[in-house]
């Protein structure tokens, strides 16, 4: 009941065969002009994001890469920086004990230099106190001898004591 009252409704053979003609000719129109149009852009599209997820597994790639290099010349700097703190110290610690060492052979040559010194002057004031010793003696023993032969009869004396002393073999 409702198909009858209303004549838009109800398909004639007219309207469907403009309707399928118009169709048909819209299909034939956009199929020659406008669908290669967009599968091209669609194609060109779906290229150029292959080639961008192309690009950017490239980059990402590259980036590990590099963060993996980055990271090995990290390494390496670390080694090398450890590597020349050891022989920093290594240098240091020999120059210490080079330092040290000429320092105590400085010390010895010093030493030596002050022990023959005072063994110099040691003995230069033995042989100086000898000399006082053998003048004043000989002051002494003049001034005796002086003393003793004063006299005529303290010199024989003297000379038959020493006559005396002396044996004859």
């Amino acid at each position: 009941m409702l198909l009858q009252l209303n004549p838009l409704i109800t398909p004639n053979v007219g309207l469907i065969f403009w309707t399928g003609l118009i169709f048909i000719l819209l299909v034939l129109i956009l199929g020659k002009f406008v669908w290669p149009t967009i599968t091209k852009a669609l194609s060109d599209r779906e290229r150029s994001i292959e080639e961008a997820l192309k690009a950017a597994e490239a980059a990402r790639m590259a980036k590990a890469d590099l963060e993996n290099e980055i990271e090995k010349i990290r390494q390496e700097g670390r080694v090398e920086r450890e590597q020349m703190m050891k022989e920093t110290r290594q240098v240091a610690s020999k120059m210490e004990e080079d330092a040290r060492e000429k320092a105590t052979a400085e010390y010895n040559r010093i030493l030596e230099d002050a022990k023959r010194e005072i063994d110099s002057q040691k003995q230069n004031a033995m042989a100086d106190v000898k000399n006082q010793v053998a003048k004043l003696s000989l002051e002494i023993a003049e001034k005796l001898v002086k003393e003793q032969l004063a006299n005529d009869s303290a010199q024989k004396q003297l000379v038959e004591t020493y006559l005396n002393d002396i044996k004859v073999n």
